[in-house]
């Protein structure tokens, strides 16, 4: 009696024994490359933890997302010849109505200021960093 051959992809036409054989040569096969690709992947992983857990990465990932502190509104003085008023808005040059902070350079803007300016230019208008109307936050005073 002779066995054919278990690289075929379907199974034999014979016995229940070269079914039997053929099924359980298809499964060892499938939980092979099963346990292969899990294991390739449970390694990739565990290096992936490791490097993004070590310092030297930590240190990578600082300076690369730091952002440089932004300079001080020099417009703003020359314009008025004395130190800025840090009550007023750097773009309506008056005082801040709901004061709103951009947090991508820390600037005080009044709400409808910075609101117009950031959905036309996506930057602050004072350091010119990228931004997005998501880093608009209200300030909240103990006078209000």
């Amino acid at each position: 009696m002779e066995l054919k051959s278990s690289t075929s992809s379907s199974p034999p036409d014979g016995s229940l024994l070269h079914r039997a054989w053929w099924l359980m040569s298809q499964a060892a096969r499938g939980v092979a490359v099963s346990l292969s690709t899990s294991l390739s992947l449970g390694v990739f992983f565990l290096q992936f933890l490791e490097w993004w857990y070590s310092s030297d990465n930590q240190s990578a990932v600082k300076t690369l997302t730091s952002l440089p502190a932004p300079p001080p509104p020099l417009h703003l003085q020359e314009d008025r010849g004395e130190e800025a008023d840090c009550t007023s808005c750097p773009l309506c040059r008056k005082p801040r109505a709901n004061a709103t902070v951009l947090s991508t350079s820390g600037y005080v803007f009044c709400y409808r200021c910075i609101y117009t300016y950031v959905k036309a230019n996506r930057r602050c208008p004072v350091t010119g960093y990228p931004t997005e109307l998501q880093h608009l936050i209200k300030i909240y005073s103990p006078e209000s």
